[in-house]
């Protein structure tokens, strides 16, 4: 089943984090499922899968208002690529599984996600833009993984599979 939300009229950047972490938690915990359910899904990082920016969210071909897909670690394998949000789900995912796939925590770890959104715009730059309302303003996204209990390992699979 597939769900489309749309969140656009959110013009709090914390409350829109919030939720957009919300929302990213429930695939995480869907991801958790999967590599029960499927043990011979790979480790992300021996999977060949590379970090891509979503083409419908970024240049020209962006659509207005933004598009943020969160999907599951399955479509993300069969496409062979996953945006920030995409890999830290998955990544999340397999540390909280724990077993073969990760071998530096077989137990399993506890294991987050980190979400963060700034804004900004040319009229603003190089500060963040405060004006919810301000025209040019555009919202950037970025999700990491916290690793273990003190959440002070930080790990960001987008910079360790980029091309």
């Amino acid at each position: 089943m597939r769900f489309l939300v749309s969140l656009h009229e959110v013009s709090s950047d914390r409350l829109l984090a919030e939720l957009a972490h919300s929302m990213l938690e429930t695939v995480t915990r869907n991801n958790e499922e999967l590599l029960r359910k499927y043990p011979q899904i790979p480790a992300l990082y021996q999977s060949g899968v590379r970090f891509r920016e979503e083409p419908w969210a970024i240049g020209a071909a962006r659509l207005p208002g933004g598009l943020e897909q969160f999907t599951h670690c399955l479509e993300v394998l069969a496409r062979r690529w996953g945006d920030c949000a995409q890999l830290c789900a998955w990544r999340v995912a397999e540390l909280r599984v724990g077993g073969e796939r990760t071998p530096e925590s077989p137990r399993g770890e506890k294991a987050s996600l980190r979400y963060y959104v700034k804004s900004s715009c040319p009229a603003c730059y190089p500060g963040e833009c405060p004006d919810p309302n301000h025209p040019q303003r555009r919202r950037c996204f970025h999700v990491e993984v916290r690793r273990g209990d003190s959440a002070r390992t930080i790990e960001d699979p987008s910079r360790l599979l980029s091309f």
